[in-house]
């Protein structure tokens, strides 16, 4: 997997991506190949983020964190 940062920009009435072209290239991308794209938000907040504040301040959970990242994972795919 391969991770870019991108904005959205307007096409007509909907708003697409830029790859880039050494990404492009690297991959050995055509167009009109389909691609997987996981989109998360830079104003969502980062789960994991949140765990690890959690464990800095020592809150206590009911299970562990490597349980609960565990499930989020199972829960993804």
């Amino acid at each position: 997997m391969i991770q870019i940062r991108t904005t959205l920009r307007r096409v007509g009435n909907s708003f697409g991506i830029i790859v880039p072209s050494e990404i492009i290239h690297s991959r050995k991308l055509r167009e009109g190949e389909e691609l997987v794209i996981q989109i998360q938000s830079k104003n969502k907040t980062n789960i994991g983020a949140m765990l690890l504040e959690a464990r800095r301040k020592k809150l206590k959970f009911k299970r562990s964190t490597q349980e609960i990242m565990k499930e989020i994972d199972e829960s993804l795919e």
